[in-house]
């Protein structure tokens, strides 16, 4: 859809339209960078203050894989008028807040409107030196694939929906879904880090082929590698696949290939659509483990997935 509009002309649109990033970013001077970015979506979950927080952290997370400091939202908000009680709109409110006061970030205002369904999110803007910028371009043949969180966050809410996942499963779900990828960013100072995005609802094979197009190679993911929230290759085999999910599947199977023995649970959730997923970087082989440790010791379910090489037959090769 995006290719029926013309492309932003202006000497400090650094980035726009024109690539698949995660932001646009403007230059302001010749040492900081405008970043924007916008998101929002319908409930995932029950509660109003999870919702309201998990929308937050997903609409800030664009601004951490693009290396910028988020300074500032506004909230978007649609809401069935008369229908959805005043404390609910206020838990989802109280939980964008309290996520973004702990980001650091002021939300200054915002628009709501009358929807039939209610859906929320965040116009987030932060900022970023012009020459600091992460892209999804940039990952070079040997590169670790480093991911930031566990998959399965779309599998999990599925359940939810139909009343399928247990307390365990969504508890884990939600507090991985409200986790800032704050931390993780801050921690990527002192590695040799050549390409950044996060993954969210294109899957992690989605947002991997986008790296790899970006970045003229291909990539070599290890199956088992990627950690998984709790019963999810469960309920993914029980059949608790979003439709995003398994469109994100048909998208990647005629650039991907499959060894044998790659369980079809695995497939599933290496394609599984996430909301506020964990950051994917091409770190330098030698920086990787060294970087999964930090996050790991700072509460990321964090892995290394796999190898970016040099051009193939195939973009993507998912090994058992």
């Amino acid at each position: 859809m995006l290719n029926a509009l013309p492309a932003g002309v202006d000497e400090n649109l650094l980035v726009g339209l024109e690539t698949p990033d995660d932001a646009a970013v403007y230059a302001l001077d010749a040492e900081r960078a405008l970043v924007a970015s916008v998101d929002f979506f319908a409930p995932l979950v029950d509660d109003p203050d999870d919702f309201g927080a998990i929308a937050a952290a997903n609409a800030l997370s664009d601004l951490y894989a693009m290396g910028a400091r988020p300074v500032l939202a506004l909230s978007l908000l649609g809401t069935p008028a008369g229908v959805l009680p005043a404390t609910a709109v206020a838990g989802i409110l109280r939980g964008a807040s309290d996520t973004c006061a702990e980001a650091g970030v002021v939300i200054a205002g915002g628009h709501s409107i009358d929807d039939p369904e209610p859906k929320f999110g965040l116009v987030a803007l932060g900022l970023v030196h012009p020459e600091q910028v992460f892209r999804k371009s940039g990952a070079l043949p040997g590169d670790s694939i480093v991911l930031g969180k566990a998959l399965g966050t779309g599998v999990v809410a599925t359940a939810i929906k139909r009343d399928l996942a247990d307390a365990p499963a969504i508890r884990a779900a939600i507090r991985s879904m409200r986790q800032l990828n704050a931390t993780a960013a801050d921690l990527l100072e002192g590695h040799e880090v050549h390409a950044l995005t996060d993954v969210s609802g294109y899957g992690l094979l989605g947002h991997l082929r986008e790296m790899c197009e970006a970045s003229n190679v291909s990539a070599r993911v290890f199956g088992g590698a990627p950690r998984y929230l709790p019963d999810a290759e469960h309920l993914a085999e029980s059949g608790c696949v979003p439709g995003g999910s398994r469109r994100n599947r048909d998208s990647i199977e005629p650039v991907t290939s499959w060894a044998e023995g790659v369980p079809e649970t695995v497939r599933t959730l290496l394609c599984d659509a996430q909301t506020s997923g964990g950051l994917l970087a091409a770190v330098a082989s030698e920086d990787a483990s060294e970087l999964v440790s930090e996050w790991e010791a700072a509460g990321y379910a964090a892995a290394v997935v796999g190898l970016f090489e040099f051009p193939g037959p195939d973009l993507i090769r998912v090994e058992a």
